[in-house]
């Protein structure tokens, strides 16, 4: 007879197995849109797309006011209590806050980039026009993927956001290809922005659909302060997480100007993100089940939990890393052959940064849960600073590999600090439990 540890870790891995293959197919796809991209956009038009986008991603991290991360917090639990009113008044609460600082967002981003990047082509300017149209799109999609995952249905909210909209990319990219005109910059970006929109009207159905009938019944009762005060380590976390992963871009194409050097950070950190979605995608099946824990103060679970997803995530990392150090080369040279010699030692690096912060992606979350609030804040808002300064001094003489090297720095220490405190913690209240002793945990 298998033991009922043996029985559980393959139930987990059979879900978490799903979550990684849909998350790779659509990192795939959206890795063809980029090489595909690059080759016919050009290195300046490349450029244009590339900060157009990371623009627009790091906006929409703020738009969602860290509602949509903290959803998979409370829903569960209001759901598992069937609390409705509730349930139904954070949804729509959270919606229309997105909605409306989404909108505020890709305002400000028309605005000020217009009065910013004066010296910017007009093409770029153009792109970034682009972007704002889809701002709001993205902002939604991210709290609708949150909120369909929290009710137990991650694997639709993967399939959506992670293969459906990179393959609605790649195949509206396609048609355009097909006409009598030469794809630019900004048409790319309002391709990529299109997607989204069809993604938001694929997640607005299944959310209806899939949500249990009780929350659509009940007359919502909203606690906009709390929800507000408790999201903020969620929003902070989460735009801290997406400056570092996009500035480097954009500091680059204000820092160096060299389009190519744009272009193979952009190349490097597609290449990089193929791994980091095996993290993003599954910590949507394991958050919840996360939260469930934390309100049974099972930490023996908790532990247990943190060892199966490992069981599964090294063997992965370690064949990624082995791809990215014995082909990098080859790999840059898919998208132009300008950006080898820029990113060939930008690659490693940010891939082995990448598979760091994988392997301990799930210790924030859990910090966050517990309401270990300064400590996430100030180690986030610490590695922020530390990417910021390690960009203006490193990119203006390296390039590239200077705004990798900033990148791999800040998010190694950021996780490295998150994942020890985290450990620490959970072994110190797990004996605390088993002594009989008072769990420090506050109450959700």
């Amino acid at each position: 007879m298998p033991r009922t540890e043996d029985v559980r870790f393959q139930g987990h891995f059979g879900r978490a197995a799903q979550l990684a293959t849909l998350a790779i197919a659509g990192q795939g796809l959206f890795y063809l849109l980029t090489v595909v991209l690059a080759r016919r956009l050009g290195v300046d038009g490349f450029e244009a797309y590339s900060v157009a986008v990371a623009a627009v991603v790091l906006l929409a991290s703020f738009a969602t006011l860290g509602l949509e991360k903290y959803a998979m917090r409370v829903l569960p639990s209001l759901i598992e209590r069937g609390d409705w009113a509730r349930a139904r008044g954070y949804v729509r609460f959270a919606l229309r806050r997105t909605l409306w600082t989404s909108l505020l967002a890709a305002t400000v981003l028309g605005v000020g980039w217009s009065w910013w990047a004066t010296d910017t082509p007009a093409a770029a300017r153009l792109a970034v026009a682009a972007g704002c149209l889809a701002l709001p799109a993205v902002a939604l999609v991210q709290y609708g993927v949150d909120v369909l995952s929290a009710t137990g249905h991650e694997i639709r909210a993967t399939a959506i956001y992670r293969v459906a909209i990179p393959a609605a990319a790649v195949v509206l990219v396609g048609l355009v290809l097909y006409l009598p005109f030469e794809i630019r910059g900004a048409t790319a970006v309002a391709c990529w922005g299109l997607a989204w929109g069809l993604g938001l009207a694929m997640m607005a159905i299944e959310i209806r659909r899939t949500t249990p009938p009780a929350v659509w019944a009940a007359a919502p009762q909203v606690e906009a302060r709390t929800w507000h005060r408790e999201a903020l380590p969620f929003l902070a976390y989460s735009l801290s997480l997406t400056f570092l992963a996009q500035v480097g871009v954009i500091a680059l194409d204000r820092l160096q100007p060299s389009a190519a050097a744009v272009g193979a950070y952009a190349a490097a950190s597609g290449t990089a993100n193929l791994v980091v979605v095996l993290a993003t995608a599954t910590n949507r099946f394991y958050a919840p089940r996360l939260s469930m824990l934390l309100e049974r103060r099972d930490f023996a679970s908790i532990l247990r939990l943190r060892r199966e997803r490992l069981r599964w995530l090294l063997p992965a990392v370690a064949a990624f890393l082995a791809l990215v150090f014995g082909f990098g080369r080859e790999i840059l040279a898919l998208f132009r052959p300008e950006f080898v010699d820029e990113g060939l030692v930008a690659l490693p690096v940010l891939a082995t940064a990448a598979a760091f912060t994988v392997l301990f992606s799930l210790s924030p979350t859990y910090l966050k849960y517990v309401k270990r609030n300064h400590l996430v804040l100030g180690t986030a808002a610490g590695a922020a600073a530390a990417q910021a300064v390690l960009l203006v001094a490193l990119v203006p003489r390296f390039g590239a590999t200077g705004a990798a090297i900033a990148y791999a720095v800040s998010m190694c220490g950021m996780y490295g600090v998150f994942w020890r405190v985290a450990v620490r913690e959970v072994v110190r209240l797990r004996a605390d439990a088993a002594g009989g002793g008072a769990s420090e945990i506050p109450d959700p």
